[in-house]
């Protein structure tokens, strides 16, 4: 199980903590080219409940028990010796090497504290004194640490801040940042109306939608649940996904289900409370003879996962009864597990 290579060793014993039956824990990638690679097997890894979250090359794994962790923890370690340039890399964002209650590890959370920063610093301060000035908001103090200064003092104290705070936001973000315009954010007024709240962001959110140069019809990305710090998805919570546009018994579902997560404090786990979009068969399973055409017919139908069935599959124009069976079955399988 360990390696020669201290490193190696830091990032499974790391990996070992971290990952607990019911606990998410996040898996990023440096490229985006690795999703298509592992998708099928991320999201159908048995009991371990993962799905893609954020920028699209990060996965959200939620073990069920003993035997799911251990398939989770086989699944990192394949990927980190199958390219090491490209395969997994951080749990919950930080670097492999780095414990996360470490004063390296605590500053590493912050944007814009980078490793060598952070690591004069903790030459500096150990992690009660850290820990202190970081309550205490005693950003003059901190900016005296090596390799921190004034700017980096300040984030630091304001991202703690914000991860104290109990504000809440939605973020929908298209995968082409650079061609579809600023990411949707709106921040939440859990004592209003969260229904009113949400269908007024879907909207704004299928503006992200609109085809580009590059790829036309690509969808909007997915609205997720974030914190003041607006870095990463809450764990546990659900994301709103779409194509290019989000319908409307998504949206209230959705609302829904950030009522029981954020004001009942729920905790949900699981790709079928943490998922909520159409034709999810069409991303988890192999359909022969079904290409592109005919899954936005059957999106386009406006038939819920759970009415896949080969009567109602076969009322949609352009459906071949063979295609209607392949679905149906498939989408029977999926009910049963």
């Amino acid at each position: 199980m360990f390696g020669p290579e201290p490193e190696e060793n830091v990032f499974r014993l790391r990996l070992m903590k971290e990952v607990a039956p019911g606990m998410p824990v996040h898996f990023s990638f440096y490229s985006p080219s690795v999703k298509v690679q592992v998708m099928p097997d991320a999201e159908t890894l048995p009991g371990a409940n993962g799905r893609y979250i954020g920028d699209a090359v990060t996965i959200e794994f939620v073990p069920e028990d003993s035997a799911a962790v251990e398939r989770v923890r086989e699944f990192v370690w394949r990927w980190e010796e199958y390219n090491e340039f490209t395969a997994v890399r951080k749990i919950n964002h930080l670097r492999r090497g780095v414990f996360p209650e470490s004063v390296q590890g605590i500053l590493e959370r912050v944007k814009g504290v980078d490793r060598r920063a952070a690591e004069k610093a903790a030459e500096a301060v150990d992690l009660n004194e850290l820990r202190e000035m970081i309550e205490a908001g005693d950003a003059k103090n901190l900016a005296r640490l090596p390799g921190i200064g004034e700017r980096r003092a300040g984030a630091i104290i304001e991202f703690y801040k914000n991860e104290r705070s109990g504000r809440r936001f939605l973020y929908a973000a298209n995968r082409n940042d650079r061609f579809r315009g600023k990411p949707v954010i709106t921040e939440l007024d859990l004592e209003g109306d969260l229904e009113e709240q949400v269908a007024e962001h879907a909207l704004r959110a299928q503006k992200l939608g609109d085809p580009d140069p590059l790829s036309p019809n690509e969808p909007p990305g997915h609205t997720t649940v974030r914190d003041a710090n607006l870095l990463h998805p809450l764990p546990m919570t659900p994301s709103l996904m779409g194509r290019s546009v989000y319908y409307p018994e998504q949206v209230a579902l959705f609302a829904k289900t950030l009522k029981r997560v954020l004001i009942d404090g729920e905790r949900l786990a699981g790709v079928g409370d943490l998922r909520i979009q159409r034709g999810k068969i069409f991303h988890t399973a192999r359909l022969p003879g079904v290409g592109t055409k005919t899954r936005n017919r059957v999106l386009a139908s406006g038939l819920l996962d759970d009415e896949y069935t080969y009567e109602n599959l076969l009322g949609i124009p352009g459906i071949t009864e063979a295609q209607a069976r392949a679905i149906a079955d498939v989408a029977r399988m999926k009910v049963r597990v």
